[in-house]
């Protein structure tokens, strides 16, 4: 029997695995066994990789954009008219007219894509970690100069934001909530529903959706006002202390439990509880990473974080990597010109992810002797969604005219789908590397057969983050004629003339490169399983200031308040008929058994959750003659959905919540059907991408209350 340990993507969650293979036959365990977190989607490897509907060859298009007339071709050929064509947007139109969308979780490689792209001369990409972790790092790298992580092991207090982990969902971390409890950890639950979790939690706050910064700018009133913050780490390593007391002292819990809808004395006591813990930790969650508010909202995390004293205590911030050769410098942004930097989509207008933002930690990096241009969850250095996308529908700066979107639905991925939509229809080329025939993919020139994750060996983590080389081993060969995502980059480079830039010639030769500062080659390192690096903290700041900011510099030199703050979001399709829309809608709910956009195609999965729900209240249901498990219509001013009614206690009345990522891959393909069903379900369709619903700072889309909606029975 063989034995080969791999990191499951069949969602964001990445448990360790093990498995057991004799023959054909193939047991999936949990790499742990006293650790056993594993769901249910990881034991379905090869219904998944074997699935009659997998692009195992590569397609191309013959028919006119959006029909989805596929022929087969070689790899050679394709990658031959890939190259070509690129090539012919970049002699008319430039580099910057070229860009990608990935995930590099789904294809296993971190780096490399911006090493390709760098040497083409474009800064446009983006990855849908741009509203989801991606973009939170940010913010904290604004505080800390990096990322934070939570100590689970020794947490004696939890603050989730919206999180509701099961044996399903994210169930490593559902282990350690269970443990934690166990050893008396207090859990505060802050969520509008009332999730499986919240009944667990100590304390529940049901506030308003989207009101999650004015609660914290609520509970840091009250730890300053009545001393219980670390005055020697505030002394010591902060700097703005003065002016967020300033600030904060505009949100008593008196005017922050009107605009949350809670008790005012629940927000002192809780405020209480978190600070006078010896270990608290605020685990990451999606939940405060599509709100109009999103900046001020995790900005009040990581100052909760500092003042209490809880940084490098029970939330550690490493900084970036010294050692093996990381994602960022593996990217080699050095050879992307300043001009072309200067070019990126967003600059200007929600500029925290973009170039503008990253050079302004230069002097930082030099003090510290980071000798290279770190990229946080891959949204150091990336342009702004929604204006790339009107740059692709001509209304941009400049045009942009081939897309790479790969291992992601990109369509399917924003807000504001519709233009989406149209900005792929204007495209000279679109290519997807994929599994599936995905709406994406339906409007793509070609489609690259990508591996899955049990097919490839991985050097990981694909995002830099953490100060760890570690190690996910194939144990299932690639069906048909797929192949890995270097196969492509190298391919495409050898073509356009910077081979020199990929000197290797398969992704174990890369990986010995990336290895070798260590001393370690690729195979050692899968015999011990991972390697550490150096980071350059714990205990400095990688900020401008050295130290934690509590008014950010960033912030402020990019033309934004340093301080955190409460709006109110804007709807403004709503205004003068505020009746015609009385729910506030919610998008983004998880289902157990798929993962964003993927999974609907496995039958067993499938068969958990057949069709699309959305949940209300029974008396909003009652007043609207809604009764459960009905198609209803939900409507914003900006669009609409067909969707199934889920009636629910747990959802808060005047209320709606949707899911997020349903098609229906068995539905006919191409635009004219809707592109198998996503322009009917999938909840992109309801919310727009307009400045006045963004985020400021970041370009993230406001879907997490503000934008309201109404309900119909479907005739």
């Amino acid at each position: 029997m063989e034995t080969k340990y791999a990191t499951c993507v069949f969602c964001d969650g990445q448990c360790a695995v093990k498995a057991e293979i004799e023959g054909d036959r193939m047991r999936v365990l949990p790499a742990n066994p006293d650790f056993p977190a594993l769901c249910s989607k990881a034991t379905m490897i090869d219904e998944y990789r074997l699935h009659p509907d997998r692009v195992a060859v590569p397609l191309k298009n013959v028919g006119a954009r959006g029909e989805a007339q596929w022929q087969e071709v070689t790899w050679d050929q394709a990658l031959d008219e890939i190259a070509e064509r690129l090539q012919a947007v970049v002699d008319a139109h430039g580099p910057e007219a070229v860009a990608f969308a990935e995930m590099p979780l789904n294809m296993g490689f971190g780096g490399i894509t911006r090493r390709f792209m760098n040497c083409l001369g474009t800064p446009n990409y983006t990855a849908p970690t741009q509203l989801c972790m991606g973009n939170t790092a940010q913010v904290n790298r604004a505080t800390y100069g990096w990322f934070v992580s939570s100590g689970w092991a020794q947490a004696d207090c939890i603050v989730y934001f919206g999180q509701d982990r099961d044996g399903e969902r994210w169930p490593h971390e559902y282990l350690a909530l269970n443990a934690a409890l166990e050893r008396g950890a207090v859990l505060i639950e802050v969520d509008p529903r009332e999730t499986v979790t919240a009944k667990r939690a100590d304390y529940h706050l049901r506030i308003r959706y989207g009101t999650d910064a004015a609660l914290m700018l609520g509970w840091i009133n009250v730890i300053i006002a009545e001393g219980l913050y670390d005055r020697a780490f505030v002394e010591n390593s902060c700097i703005g202390f003065d002016e967020l007391a300033e600030r904060v002292a505009e949100y008593p819990p008196e005017r922050v439990a009107e605009l949350c809808g809670i008790d005012a004395e629940l927000v002192r006591e809780t405020a209480r509880v978190y600070a006078r813990a010896q270990a608290a930790i605020i685990p990451w969650g999606v939940a405060g990473d599509m709100q109009r508010n999103s900046t001020s909202m995790v900005r009040c995390q990581c100052i909760l974080r500092a003042i209490c004293g809880f940084l490098n205590k029970s939330e550690t911030v490493f900084g970036p990597s010294l050692g093996g050769v990381t994602n960022a410098q593996l990217a080699a942004f050095d050879l992307l010109p300043p001009e072309k930097r200067a070019l990126q989509l967003g600059v200007d207008t929600h500029p925290l992810l973009t170039f503008k933002a990253s050079n302004l930690y230069r002097s930082a990096l030099e003090r510290e002797g980071v000798p290279y241009e770190p990229d946080i969850l891959g949204e150091s250095c990336a342009c702004d969604p929604a204006t790339l996308f009107a740059a692709m529908r001509g209304e941009g700066p400049y045009p942009v005219k081939a897309v790479f979107c790969v291992a992601n639905n990109t369509v399917m991925s924003y807000a504001n789908q519709p233009g989406i939509v149209d900005a792929f229809m204007n495209q000279d080329l679109v290519v997807a590397f994929e599994h599936w025939m995905t709406p994406t993919a339906q409007l793509s020139d070609y489609v690259l057969p990508g591996d899955m994750w049990a097919e490839r060996d991985v050097l990981g983590p694909q995002f830099d983050l953490a100060p760890v080389f570690s190690c996910s081993q194939a144990f299932r060969e690639p069906v048909g004629e797929c192949k890995n995502w270097y196969y492509v980059v190298k391919g495409l480079a050898d073509r356009l003339g910077f081979s020199v830039h990929f000197p290797w010639a398969d992704e174990d030769e890369l990986y010995d490169f990336r290895l070798a500062p260590l001393g370690i080659t690729w195979d050692e390192l899968a015999k011990q399983g991972r390697a550490t690096t150096k980071p350059v903290a714990p205990g400095r700041f990688v900020t401008p200031s050295g130290k934690v900011e509590l008014a950010s510099s960033v912030l402020a030199d990019l033309g934004f308040d340093p301080l955190p703050s409460y709006e109110e979001p804007a709807d403004p399709g709503r205004e003068g008929r505020a009746d015609a829309f009385p729910y506030t809608i919610f998008a983004g709910f998880r289902e157990r058994p798929s993962y964003n956009t993927n999974l609907h195609q496995m039958e067993a999965l499938r068969a958990r959750q057949p069709e699309p729900q959305f949940f209300i209240n029974p008396a909003d249901a009652a007043g609207e003659g809604v009764v459960d498990g009905v198609w209803c219509v939900v409507e914003t001013a900006y669009g609409q959905v067909e969707l199934l009614s889920k009636l629910d206690e747990a959802q808060p009345a005047g209320t709606l919540r949707v899911p997020h990522g349903w098609w229906k891959p068995e539905t006919a393909q191409g635009v004219a059907a809707g592109l198998s069903s996503a322009n009917l379900h999938n909840d992109g369709m309801l919310f727009p991408d307009a400045d006045w619903n963004l985020d400021p700072a970041q370009g993230v889309p406001n879907l997490r209350g503000g934008i309201h909606a109404r309900v119909r029975v479907k005739e």
